[in-house]
């Protein structure tokens, strides 16, 4: 699984990253512990390749979200007109009990399932990713939350009766010019260089425009499942937001919790059981783009780009700001290593538009009347190729640059 954790109590597995010596660390492990804390992660030697390179854990995810909790709250603390300050509580109200059942959905003991609430007291926050800081071997997941948070959109509809009160919210005039030095800070505090956050910010709009030929905006704002789901896709982050419009699609008859994992499973490429990447290969898909390389992996990426090509546009973009700005630029892993990852993702990336253009030919094959989605996936190949060309050419880059060619 991906979401792989144990507890503090499990004192082999600590020594991994806590030694004799590091009593500083050894302190806030026992602080945590203390107040309730009793999860800490770990990677899994046992993820995917190569999806674990667009991965989070349980704890890692729960951080991100916390992250975007604190982004929502210092929004509203800065709104001055009373009426919309108290609709935006209620916004991050609901979004909270979103996010927070989405989480328990990805707990894999009961110590996750506890513990699966997000950090609303910022020392107690702070505490948590130090913690999860000094548990890495790699540093690649700090950038990849600070990627998702570079990129979240705040106050994305949930698809529910309810967004109607909320569709008018934004940022408060008082928050506009400062969310960027909030980012910064946020960025600092997991100590991701700052030039990233506008980095990512320009580069995912770079790469939208080389994959579409055209104006970021314009695949956006247009040809997606629905209305409601027009701003709940373009959200960098928006699983549990999106569960509620996926389920009837890809996981029909459930509700709640049960559909969360369906929707997952699907998502990834059906359940571990069934050959797929299961809730592993899910979480894929709200991290770093790599839900390109899962389309193949099943029917539920596939099903979601059938509806909606821009879609595959975005994540594409946002798996390009992963493999150019983060992959192939990690300073604590070998030059050797970043080149066979980085050889594996794009061979992930053939593979999974070589599986799409089957899944076209069958269904051309199948004479139903289908032709609105062999057309819409037919899209989606144009632009996952185009996207692998740039990969390949980003990798070509990287080889000569450092003599490995």
């Amino acid at each position: 699984m991906w979401f792989l954790g144990c507890a503090i109590a499990l004192r082999d597995d600590l020594t991994i990253i806590l030694q004799d010596s590091d009593f500083e660390r050894v302190d806030y492990v026992n602080r945590l512990s203390n107040m309730g804390i009793l999860y800490i992660s770990f990677n899994d030697k046992n993820m995917t390749s190569p999806m674990e390179e667009f991965g989070l854990n349980f704890e890692q995810t729960k951080i991100l979200y916390s992250f975007q909790y604190f982004l929502l709250q210092q929004d509203i603390d800065r709104e001055t007109e009373f009426v919309k300050k108290q609709l935006k509580r209620r916004y991050l109200n609901k979004w909270s009990k979103s996010v927070e059942k989405f989480l328990e959905t990805l707990a894999s003991n009961d110590l996750q399932k506890n513990n699966s609430f997000l950090y609303t007291d910022y020392s107690l926050f702070e505490e948590a990713f130090k913690i999860m800081k000094w548990s890495l071997d790699k540093r690649r997941p700090l950038y990849s939350i600070v990627l998702e948070l570079s990129l979240f959109n705040l106050y994305a509809p949930f698809g529910t009766e309810e967004d109607e009160q909320f569709k008018k919210l934004k940022l408060s005039e008082t928050f506009r010019p400062i969310i960027i030095e909030t980012l910064v800070f946020f960025a600092n505090e997991l100590g991701v260089e700052k030039e990233h956050v506008t980095r990512f910010k320009s580069n995912y709009q770079k790469w939208n425009n080389e994959i579409t030929g055209s104006n970021p905006l314009n695949f956006l704002l247009g040809g997606l499942i629905g209305g409601a789901v027009v701003a709940a896709v373009a959200a960098a982050i928006a699983i549990p937001i999106l569960v509620p419009l996926l389920a009837p699609m890809l996981a029909p008859g459930l509700s709640g919790a049960a559909a969360i994992s369906a929707v997952l499973a699907a998502l990834g490429g059906g359940a571990i059981a069934g050959g797929g990447f299961g809730m592993a290969g899910g979480m894929a898909v709200i991290v770093g783009g790599g839900a390109i390389l899962g389309t193949g992996a099943g029917s539920g990426i596939s099903s979601l780009f059938a509806q909606s090509p821009n879609l595959a546009v975005r994540e594409a973009a946002k798996f390009l700001v992963t493999f150019n700005d983060i992959i192939l630029v990690q300073e604590d892993v070998i030059k050797q290593e970043i080149a066979l990852n980085a050889r594996n993702i794009i061979k992930g990336q053939r593979n999974a538009i070589n599986e799409l253009e089957e899944q076209i030919l069958e269904m051309q094959m199948a004479r139903t009347n289908n032709q609105e989605q062999i057309s819409n996936l037919q899209q989606v190949v144009k632009y996952l190729r185009k996207a692998l060309e740039i990969s390949q050419n980003l990798l070509k880059s990287f080889l000569y640059k450092n003599g490995l060619q």
